[in-house]
This record gives C-alpha cells, sequence and structure tokens, in this order.
C-alpha cells in the first residue's frame, strides 16, 4: 500500500478557484490538506505575490520546470499550476437528508442530473450551472461518473461553489422541491417549443438534464411539470447534454 498518497490538482483555473474556496472550508478540507504548491517558474513577481496572499506561511510553495510540471501532473494539462494535497477518500457529495436541510423555497434554479456518465460532460455541466447561478445539484448515485480530478478540473473549479447531492431515488428529490414550491422543467425531443417565454421565474424551477444516450427517465418526465424541446435548424437531431443545459439554464433566466 502507498504511504502517504496524494492527491493531483492541476489547471490555472481550478488552481485558483481551490485557493479561493479554501476560507470556505474547514481547516481538515482546506490548508491542512495541502503538502506543495508548484507553479511554472516563468511567472511574474505580481502573480508570485497574488498567490503566496492566499497561503499561511507553513504551506510550502515551489516553482518547478515545466518539464518537472510535466512529470509531476502526470503529462495532464497543468498549465504550469499544480497543488498537491493530501489524497481525499472521494469527493464528499451531499446526502438527501442535507438537500431536504438546505433547500429553501425560492433559491433556484436547481439542476438535476439523471444518469451523466461521461466525466467531461459532468465537469462542463458542473461549470454551465456555476455560470449561470445554480447553488444546488442533485444526482442520482447510481450509472453516474463520480467527481473525480478530472471532473474537478474540467468544471474549472466550480464543485468548490456548488453543493453536490447524491441520492439513490431522484423522484423523492422531485417530489421534495415541488413540497417547497418548486417547478419541475425537463427536455425532450418530444416537447413544446412554444413554453419558453411562459416558464415561472428562474428562482423556482428545478432542471433535469437526463443521459447523454437515453436522455431523461420517463418515470422523472412524468413527474415534471414542463417539458420543453430547444428548437433546432440545422439537420443534426439533437445537441449534446453540455450544450443543452447551457441553453435550457439560459432560457429560464431570460423568460
Amino acid at each position: 500500500m502507498e504511504k502517504n498518497p496524494v492527491d493531483i490538482l492541476f489547471g490555472k483555473r481550478n488552481f485558483y478557484e481551490f485557493l479561493e474556496s479554501l476560507e470556505q472550508m474547514s481547516p481538515e478540507k482546506g490548508f491542512k490538506t495541502i503538502r506543495e504548491i508548484i507553479v511554472k517558474d516563468s511567472i511574474g513577481n505580481e502573480e508570485k505575490t497574488r498567490i503566496k496572499s492566499y497561503l499561511p506561511n507553513q504551506v510550502k510553495f515551489t516553482l518547478a520546470s515545466t518539464r518537472e510540471l510535466d512529470r509531476i501532473a502526470m503529462d495532464k494539462n497543468h498549465q504550469g499550476y499544480v497543488i498537491i494535497r493530501t489524497k481525499q477518500k472521494a469527493f464528499q457529495s451531499l446526502n438527501f437528508e442535507q438537500f431536504k436541510q438546505n433547500i429553501e423555497p425560492m433559491n433556484g434554479p436547481v439542476l438535476i442530473l439523471d444518469r451523466i456518465q461521461d466525466p467531461g460532460n459532468l465537469g462542463n455541466i458542473l461549470r454551465t450551472a456555476e455560470c449561470m447561478g445554480v447553488k444546488h445539484v442533485l444526482m442520482s448515485d447510481r450509472d453516474t461518473s463520480p467527481i473525480t480530478p478530472v471532473v474537478e478540473k474540467v468544471s474549472a473549479g466550480a464543485v468548490h461553489h456548488l453543493s453536490i447531492y447524491r441520492v439513490a431515488n431522484l423522484k423523492h428529490g422531485i417530489e421534495f422541491l415541488k413540497k417547497n414550491e418548486y417547478w419541475i422543467l425537463a427536455t425532450d425531443d418530444e416537447g413544446d417549443e412554444s413554453l419558453w417565454d411562459n416558464l415561472p421565474d428562474a428562482n423556482q424551477m428545478a432542471v433535469i438534464m437526463g443521459n447523454e444516450g437515453e436522455g431523461i427517465k420517463r418515470v422523472l418526465l412524468e413527474d415534471s411539470d414542463y417539458i420543453g424541446r430547444i428548437p433546432l435548424f440545422g439537420m443534426v437531431s439533437s445537441l449534446n447534454v453540455v450544450v443543452a443545459c447551457g441553453i435550457t439554464l439560459d432560457r429560464l433566466h431570460r423568460a
């Protein structure tokens, strides 16, 4: 068994988002997890000062060549920014009880993810959601990608700013949201193209995005208050789930 195993966090935006989120974490999840911060030796003094401004004195800060960073990050696209931290058990998603404690009326949009399996898609969805004002993400705990370092990096650090819940049954989450005055919107090829201008305010909405191949489970569509179809004008008949998520959230804010 590896002694003192570590995680490698990499990528410039992810690097800064993580540092900026540390003050919101408990010490065990924050600075105490950091073994070393390593950045490319070509950065300027102003950026060195910026990085050091985040760090207590006890955190080791090192400059290294691109070749050395390639070795440390195992040739991943680190962009010259690496954090070595104590290996985490796994991303600590919240549970259904915490979801019920944290969700309040008029705090949407809430994002519901049904079996998003590709880590790249999941990371990009989380990045898009955070940019579009989502604070809470409800995910199924089966047939769904875990929050891996790749997801964390692709999300551009968005995972540090979202409350992410993994539950056994999304249907129960939807029922709870409805009791708390949320309307449920799903997208489907057979949905209504005309409903987009007649939706409730975004803060009253929860949006379901479905599996990359199969879409949203029929049982979840049946629980939705609105089923919309994104108008398409080309020859291709469907959108990638990341793009569909971005369009849907944007339309909510414009409704």
